[in-house]
């Protein structure tokens, strides 16, 4: 009798801890209106849409960019869920400019078949598994390719070039089995259960207090099946980096901005640690419509040493500030986006 109270007991009292850590239960705010959030992602999309197109028809081999197109891609893929409107032209931009950059980056008839940039084949893959792409020989050829960069203990190797948009071992190791379980054959099942199983063992030991790895961190852990106590663990570091305006921050040195803000919202989404509705959450969204700039546009300032020759995109502020702009812009409209009821 005693074992089995005491086995209630600690039930009762793991499912009271897992409430309170996915925020705000016996707190919850008074919901924001749907409406405010619609005109705000319809704002921040019509950008990023245009942005978008601008970008890669001003690259010089149409670039399929992380920032104006992977992510956009993200973006649409959830907005089509909550019933908001895109334009079909830019869609087909963005499938054309990803189904050339992966066309490009994984010819077989080159020598190389893949410039060396770890984080490319993933981002696109993911990008273009949101536009609802059919596998194909380039697709293949991008899933040997990552596979090909996995180390042994189940992470991938990554270069941190371009912060933060390729930057972390943890940021890029998640994003690889992500585009690995999207893309892979059939033929490759056995090979990429054993990698995942991997991957999510190595996710649960690495050790972070970086914004953006724990964020990718705890994406990964869902992607590749972990536990919910696992889970938590990295959810409640991550959410105790929120700041009193609401927001986070990339670095404990810089002050909140819409980049990390929209990508903590996120990850704690997907991976199941909050609702929308919990105070946590909408005190992040309050913080992103509250920085939202007039023009649909989220302001961050740049941390990246420039390896490639500037391309102007027409997005704000219109600078060398512009890239990372619009990718922290995708971050916010997708947090914004969750929030919003699924079409009927």
């Amino acid at each position: 009798m005693k074992i089995k109270a005491f086995t209630a007991i600690s039930l009762i009292a793991a499912a009271i801890f897992v409430c309170s850590i996915s925020s705000g239960w016996m707190d919850k705010p008074a919901r924001i209106d749907n409406a405010i959030i619609q005109q705000s992602v319809s704002k921040g999309l019509l950008l990023l849409q245009t942005s978008g197109y601008v970008f890669t028809n001003n690259t010089l081999f149409k670039c399929g960019s992380c920032h104006h197109t992977t992510l956009t891609a993200m973006a649409a893929d959830i907005a089509r869920n909550k019933g908001v409107p895109l334009i079909d032209s830019f869609t087909a931009n963005r499938i054309y400019a990803m189904e050339g950059t992966i066309r490009e980056v994984c010819n077989p008839n080159l020598v190389n078949q893949f410039i060396p940039v770890n984080f490319i084949a993933p981002y696109i893959l993911i990008g273009l598994a949101a536009e609802k792409y059919p596998a194909n020989m380039y697709t293949d050829i991008a899933v040997n390719y990552i596979m090909s960069q996995a180390k042994r203990d189940g992470s991938f190797l990554a270069e941190s070039i371009r912060v933060p948009l390729e930057s972390g071992e943890i940021h890029h190791t998640a994003m690889a089995v992500r585009a690995i379980e999207l893309y892979a054959s059939p033929a490759k099942k056995t090979l990429v259960n054993d990698q995942v199983i991997k991957t999510k063992n190595w996710l649960e030991k690495a050790q972070t207090n970086n914004q953006q790895e724990l964020v990718f961190q705890l994406l990964g852990m869902q992607w590749c099946g972990s536990d919910v106590t696992k889970k938590i663990t990295i959810a409640v570091k991550l959410k105790g980096m929120q700041n009193a305006d609401g927001g986070w921050a990339q670095l404990p040195t810089l002050k909140s901005d819409a980049y990390a803000t929209g990508q903590a919202l996120y990850a704690l989404y997907e991976s199941g640690m909050v609702k929308p509705e919990d105070a946590l959450y909408q005190q992040g969204i309050s913080y992103l419509l509250k920085t939202q700039q007039q023009t649909g546009a989220w302001f961050v300032a740049t941390r990246s040493f420039p390896i490639q020759p500037f391309v102007n995109s027409d997005f704000p502020p219109y600078d060398n500030n512009q890239h990372i702009s619009a990718a922290a812009s995708n971050w916010a409209v997708m947090a914004l986006l969750i929030a919003l009821p699924d079409k009927s």
